[in-house]
């Protein structure tokens, strides 16, 4: 069952300076200061690139998959959308990333939705030795709506991606 088109991923290519946020807790007689760097434009960019890039893999993967593999890559799937979705949350983002920000939490949550929903009617087909002629048509339908839907979203993400770099001056390069 195979679809997938290998879509390009960008990586900003340029050096910017680094900035950190300080906070002081004071609790009675104590003092804890932590550091929480945000991110450069540039290194914002990268890990937004190297999540799509690894998810765009974590799905090839999964839409390879036959019954002695579909339970684990599905698992291992979910398992690296939640661990972006956290990520994304976590990042202290550098001023101007919001949209991009969005727009990959978005493409994560499309992924979440789309394999807890209509993907599950066709994991049973992939855990068969042999479809019939209705099976491989509901297979091939269903590719090509998630490959539609997938695309808009990636898009998205490339379009929030290039302003992000165009507003910072950054060239971006294919990998």
């Amino acid at each position: 069952m195979s679809w997938k088109f290998l879509m390009p991923v960008f990586v900003l290519v340029s050096c910017a300076g680094d900035a950190t946020e300080t906070t002081i807790d004071t609790n009675e007689n104590e003092v804890a200061v932590t550091s929480a760097e945000v991110l450069t434009p540039v290194d914002f960019n990268n890990e937004v690139s190297f999540m799509q890039d690894g998810i765009l893999s974590q799905i090839d993967a999964l839409f390879q998959s036959d019954s002695s593999n579909i339970d684990v890559n599905f698992e291992n799937t979910i398992f690296e959308i939640d661990l972006n979705i956290e990520s994304l949350n976590a990042m202290k983002i550098p001023a101007g990333g919001d949209s991009l920000k969005v727009a990959m939490l978005e493409f994560m949550n499309f992924y979440k939705i789309e394999l807890n929903g209509e993907f599950q009617t066709i994991i049973p087909l992939l855990k068969k030795p042999e479809w019939t002629k209705a099976e491989e048509k509901q297979v091939q339908d269903y590719d090509l709506k998630f490959a539609n839907e997938e695309k808009v979203m990636f898009d998205k993400v490339i379009s929030e991606q290039e302003k992000f770099a165009k507003a910072n001056r950054i060239e971006l390069q294919e990998l």
